[in-house]
Formats: structure tokens, C-alpha cells, sequence
């Protein structure tokens, strides 16, 4: 149950979500998804108001706010179809990276234009040749005088060409245990020795190579410690886990369900059957994402919990992207444009974004191997495997 001051904030922000300059920036957007833009006017007023990271200091531009507020944020943009793939990457993930590890003066530097909305961030972990096995990254990160060439390939990443900075998880150390030996970076993506390429997949939104060549580092730009990189990861990539984004899209696609259910397939028992079971899905899961926040507010937020979270919400974007395509049948896959597509093209978005929130923040596959572990099932190399494709969220 949300406390009154909980409940005006969502009011709030949904008030500001609701202006019709919201909304036609939004409906722009979704009529041209391969442009790869971002409701940049949208996060902007939200930063005006200090509500795109509420639960931030407000000298670095939040509202000193509970993390509730962030969670009440993420479902509202949900729940009103604005684009939250960059607030997602630069505020929640990075952004709590930041807060986590960050010293004064990068945090200074670097979180007020994220809370404004004026700049945005993208985390860069992925590998290619590492797949689900973070460890074996092979960005590789030299010293030279008054800091670091970074020489390597992330793959994949979303939002990339807006970015200003990336967060670069790099090996500074090739020796003793793999975890050992990796460090942050932050990354300034203007540079002339970054080479970002776009790649060619079935995501509405584009994926991106990011290559580094010899690309130079300050010593003030290193993130934490040197070498201390794996711990940070670790706490960073649990936060990003809770579930509860995933959980947002998912019941934001279950109300697109119910309207196609009612518009083409009122007579199907079967598949109102099937929208109850998972609005019943949606209910636990947003339970289990909501008790994941106060873990965190209590700082018990553990790595096996929130995989479970991560785990059965990206599952169920998944099914109700299901439900969908077996409702609309051959409708479903039309894009915005063509005659009859379905939601004019929603459902077609919805079905090529799903696979994505299996793979995005770890697989489904290793985060039931991070559960495994936890229940003493599995080898305890999994929680050291589970830390994949943290870019891709």
C-alpha cells in the first residue's frame, strides 16, 4: 500500500504525463521506432520537476525521495507509453551505478545532467566472445601516463548514439582469478577513437557495436578501484534485476491484450481464461518486484532474489506477447503503416521487443542458474556466470 506521499507523487506524475506535449512527442516516436530517438522534451520536464530520478539528492537533481518514487515513475511511464529504454539505462542503471561507486566529484560532474535530462549514459558490458560469462571480457584496459587505453569491442547496446558517456567494463589485470582483474571506466562516447556501428537484428529498437581503439581514459575517470570492478558489477547488475520495469510492460501489454481479446476474439473463452491467469501473474510478480525495493532500502537486496524477480517478469512479457499473436494471428506481425495492423502496429512491436527482456540484464537461463545456486542446486561458478548482458537492459 503506497503512503500519501507515495500516492501524490504518482498523481503528480501522471499529471505531467498526461500533457498533450507529452503525448504528441510520444506518438511521433512510435510512429517512426527505427529513428532511435527518445522523448528528450518528456525526460526534460520530468528533470524540471525533478522527477526523472526522484529518489536522488536533490543537489544532484532528485527530490531526496524514497527509491519507491523511481518505481512509481517506471510504471507510470509504462502505464502511459513513453519510451523508458534511456531512462532506464542512464538513470536506474547507471545512474544507481554512480551513486554506488562514484566519488564525490564524478558524481558531481556526471548525476545532475542525468536527473535533468540533458545528458544520457549507456553501460557498456557485453562482449560478444563472453556471451553469459562476464568474466571472460576481453576489453582490455592499458596504463600509460595520467591514465588508460582501452583497446576492444561491446556488443550488444541500445540507445548508444545518444549517449554522451558509457560506463566500460575493461580487464586491467590478466593474471590470478578472472573477477579479480576488471575495472570501470567512464567513457566519453564523442571521442574520435570510439566507433559506434549499427547492427542489423529484429529488436524495434537498433542494437550498436562499440569499439575502442587505444581510446584514452583519465585517471579521474576510473569508477571505483582499480581492479575492484567485479564487486560493484555484482551490486549494480542485482539493482537493475528487481523485476519491476519488466513487470511494468508487461501489465502495460496485458491492457493492449484485453483490448484485442474484446475487439477480435470476444467469443474465445480461452483466451480470457488465459488474460485472467497472467493479470494474476502480473499481480505476483509485482508483489515480488515491490518486496525486492524494500530489500534494497534495507540493503538485503540479494543476488538470487532479485534473478527470481528478473526471471519471472521478463517471462511473462514474454507470454502475454504470446497471448497477443495468437489472438491477432497473422495481424499481430503487421508494423505501424500496413492496413490492419494490429494496434496499429503495438502488438508487432511488442512481439520482436520480447525476446529482449529474456536476454537483457542475463539471460532466463542464468538467472534460474543464479536461483540454483542460491538453493544450494547448482555449482556456485553460476552467480559468477549470471552477470551477463548488463549493456542490453
Amino acid at each position: 500500500m503506497l503512503t500519501p506521499d507515495e500516492r501524490r507523487f504518482r498523481e503528480e506524475v501522471a499529471a505531467l504525463l498526461r500533457r498533450p506535449e507529452v503525448t504528441a512527442e510520444c506518438a511521433t516516436l512510435a510512429a517512426d521506432p527505427g529513428k532511435d530517438g527518445y522523448p528528450v522534451r518528456t525526460y526534460r520536464l520530468l528533470g524540471e520537476h525533478g522527477m526523472l530520478a526522484p529518489d536522488w539528492p536533490r543537489r544532484y537533481g532528485g527530490l531526496d525521495g524514497p527509491v519507491t518514487y523511481q518505481a512509481i515513475l517506471q510504471e507510470e511511464l509504462a502505464r502511459h507509453d513513453v519510451q523508458d529504454t534511456v531512462f532506464i539505462n542512464a538513470v536506474k542503471n547507471a545512474g544507481a551505478l554512480l551513486m554506488l561507486a562514484a566519488d564525490a566529484d564524478q558524481k558531481a560532474r556526471y548525476l545532475p545532467s542525468l536527473a535533468a535530462g540533458t545528458a544520457t549514459m549507456v553501460l557498456l558490458y557485453s562482449e560478444r566472445e563472453a556471451g553469459s560469462d562476464l568474466a571472460s571480457l576481453r576489453t582490455r584496459a592499458d596504463r600509460v601516463d595520467g591514465g588508460w587505453r582501452l583497446t576492444g569491442v561491446k556488443r550488444p547496446s541500445v540507445k548508444t548514439r545518444s549517449a554522451a558517456h558509457g560506463i566500460v567494463a575493461a580487464r586491467t589485470t590478466r593474471t590470478g582469478r578472472a573477477e579479480a582483474g576488471i575495472t570501470l571506466f567512464i567513457v566519453r562516447m564523442r571521442d574520435e577513437t570510439v566507433r559506434v556501428r549499427l547492427l542489423e537484428t529484429f529488436n524495434p529498437e537498433p542494437f550498436y557495436e562499440v569499439a575502442f581503439d587505444g581510446t584514452f581514459v583519465a585517471d579521474d575517470d576510473v569508477l571505483g578501484p582499480v581492479d575492484g570492478g567485479w564487486f560493484m558489477l555484482s551490486a549494480g547488475l542485482a539493482i537493475e534485476r528487481t523485476g519491476l520495469d519488466y513487470n511494468a510492460k508487461a501489465r502495460r501489454w496485458l491492457d493492449v491484450a484485453g483490448e484485442r481479446i474484446r475487439a477480435v476474439a470476444s467469443g474465445r473463452a480461452e483466451f480470457a481464461d488465459r488474460l485472467v491467469d497472467l493479470r494474476t501473474q502480473a499481480a505476483a510478480g509485482r508483489l515480488l518486484a515491490w518486496r525486492l525495493l524494500q530489500r534494497q532500502i534495507e540493503g538485503d537486496l540479494s543476488a538470487e532474489e532479485a534473478a527470481m524477480s528478473k526471471w519471472f517478469n521478463a517471462e511473462l512479457g514474454a507470454k502475454v506477447a504470446r497471448l497477443c499473436l495468437e489472438v491477432d494471428g497473422t495481424y499481430a506481425v503487421l508494423e505501424r503503416g500496413e492496413p490492419d495492423a494490429a494496434r496499429t502496429g503495438m502488438v508487432a512491436a511488442m512481439l520482436s521487443e520480447a525476446p529482449g527482456l529474456r536476454l537483457s540484464a542475463g539471460t532466463s537461463e542464468v538467472m534460474l542458474h543464479i536461483v540454483a545456486s542460491g538453493l544450494g542446486l547448482g555449482a556456485a561458478s553460476g552467480i559468477a556466470s549470471g552477470l551477463s548482458m548488463g549493456a542490453a537492459s
